[in-house]
């Protein structure tokens, strides 16, 4: 049986949209994800157009509480699910559980394991530690002995990454 060309014609074009959609991932640096950029100021942050849904922080660090945005503002891309919070109108704070790579290749599924790995490959210095509390695993990822990366973990695959470290309330 012939297979007609429309049916390949959309089966290449379906892989083609895939392998796009997958690429097109913000990456995430040390110091910033796409526009957003730690230490800048909120009304800068307010004028890149990605972020919206502002609430109030964790409450149990005391007044003033840090203020939280999601980036789900109109020019945020639209795979981009993450978080910020600033604190003394600074970007303190970027988390982010889909839609974002490190450049080293770390992304949301990526294991524990491959993303230690990778980062001492790269000269970082890189731990993780399970947590009782929090039923997963934490990742530091260190430069001269600072933390500049952190991960959290769901058996052994990384679901949040985050500048400069996983915001946890407790």
């Amino acid at each position: 049986m012939r297979t007609p060309i429309a049916v390949i014609v959309l089966a290449v074009a379906s892989c083609v949209l895939a392998t796009s959609a997958m690429g097109a991932e913000t990456t995430m640096t040390l110091n910033s994800m796409g526009p957003l950029k730690l230490g800048m100021k909120r009304s800068a942050a307010l004028k890149t157009d990605w972020l919206s849904n502002r609430g109030n922080g964790c409450e149990l660090g005391g007044t003033p509480y840090p203020i939280d945005y999601r980036t789900a503002g109109a020019s945020a891309p639209k795979g981009l699910k993450a978080f910020v919070e600033f604190t003394s109108d600074r970007l303190t704070s970027i988390s982010a559980t889909a839609g974002v790579r490190t450049p080293v290749g770390v992304r949301i599924g990526t294991t524990v394991t491959n993303m230690v790995t990778r980062y001492r490959a790269a000269g970082y210095g890189a731990t993780q530690a399970y947590s009782d509390v929090f039923g997963g695993t934490f990742v530091r990822v260190t430069k001269r002995g600072k933390q500049v990366l952190g991960a959290f973990a769901l058996k052994r695959k990384v679901t949040t990454l985050a500048i400069p470290s996983v915001p946890v309330c407790e």
